[in-house]
């Protein structure tokens, strides 16, 4: 792991204490964001772990998930980037279709699927299939993945910011810049989509029902991955292409605080509101297959 003081000789980040005023309803007091190391995750693994397309806590806020979109491996890590463990889910049984296409690129706990109540399911985001994989983690299996395009409200539910449907969004845009992040603010699931226009979708709990949409815009560019915050009801969300990171208000449809990063590629982002007292924000970076994935660690306060 790479402290602060050496962080700055590298060149490979710096310490974020940016604070922009806040939209109605106005935060207590402007969050600040600090890092304080980073290290490399790849080298963790074996065979090395790299692309790290996405990033999620764990349930127990004391482990994190990632994801690859270079294979269908899933990673979990202890919060300083060791590795604690991987797994290769399979089929949870012959009813369920094979993924043929994973393209990986986000990943947040849940809740157990409809039927089960087995509390051990983590998501996962496919743009290939512009897709949402239940996985149960405890198990190790997955199950079948749900399409937008399945879902009640996606020809008919449309996004703020242009009046067109979610259909007609994903329809006109280029194949290669689909769901790229998702989050659980604790009853419903949220995802992301990339850029062209880039979008954020809020979907029920037992992945039915798409019940609004919003354009994104803030970025300029293009939008990687999204984790909620529960201590302020927002959500934090990271771009690659613009090289920031957001703290965005969903009822606004604001980014109330923009944070450069001083590094490129990062597309993953996990908030933990609660380790040992302290609120700290993970980003993990995707620098290609053959480059390293890197964690940062930040302190929010």
């Amino acid at each position: 792991m790479i402290r602060i003081s050496t962080l700055s000789a590298l060149a490979i980040g710096a310490a974020l204490l940016l604070g922009i005023s806040a939209v109605q309803p106005a935060l207590a007091t402007p969050p600040q964001v600090t890092l304080l190391a980073a290290s490399n995750i790849s080298n963790n693994f074996s065979p090395a772990f790299r692309e790290a397309s996405g990033l999620g806590m764990a349930k127990n806020e004391t482990k994190m998930w990632s994801i690859s979109d270079e294979n269908f491996t899933i990673y979990k890590m202890n919060l300083d980037g060791s590795a604690a463990s991987s797994f290769v889910p399979t089929r949870a049984n012959s009813g369920v279709s094979i993924v043929s296409n994973p393209d990986f690129e986000g990943v947040t706990f849940g809740p157990p699927i409809a039927g089960s109540t087995d509390d051990h399911f983590i998501y996962l985001v496919n743009e290939a299939a512009n897709a949402i994989l239940p996985v149960n983690y405890s198990t190790g299996k997955y199950y079948n993945q749900v399409p937008l395009s399945s879902m009640s409200g996606y020809n008919s539910v449309t996004c703020d910011g242009n009046g067109t449907t979610v259909k007609s969004e994903f329809d006109s845009s280029d194949p290669n810049s689909g769901l790229e992040g998702i989050t659980w603010d604790g009853s419903s699931f949220f995802v992301i989509k990339e850029k062209g226009p880039g979008l954020m979708i809020k979907i029920s709990a037992n992945l039915s029902t798409i019940t609004a949409c919003k354009v994104l815009t803030f970025s300029g560019q293009d939008y990687s991955d999204i984790s909620y915050d529960s201590t302020r009801q927002r959500f934090w969300i990271v771009s690659d292409e613009a090289s920031s990171l957001y703290l965005f208000d969903w009822n606004t449809n604001t980014s109330e605080h923009t944070y450069p990063l001083g590094y490129t590629n990062g597309e993953g982002v996990a908030f933990n509101p609660d380790d040992q007292g302290h609120q700290m924000l993970y980003i993990a970076t995707d620098n290609g297959s053959s480059s390293d994935s890197y964690l940062y660690t930040y302190i929010v306060h």
